[in-house]
């Protein structure tokens, strides 16, 4: 189960990793460039993380909404 925002956060990420690694491989990559990556990347797994962490406590709880109803 996974939502847009994870799907669209995953995408991201992996392509950020992707244009890290053929960074990586220049021997005259901009190191500006490299830290700015890795600085996204960071960024892109902690967003991914905090959400997942947040979304659980909805996802296992039973009947999560229909007490704010009431």
């Amino acid at each position: 189960m996974s939502s847009e925002y994870e799907h669209n956060v995953g995408q991201l990420l992996a392509e950020k990793r992707a244009k890290m690694a053929e960074l990586e491989k220049e021997p005259g990559a901009n190191a500006g460039k490299i830290s700015m990556l890795k600085l996204e990347i960071e960024a892109l797994e902690s967003m991914y993380e905090n959400y997942n962490l947040g979304m659980n406590v909805f996802r296992r709880a039973q009947g999560g909404r229909a007490g704010l109803r009431e």
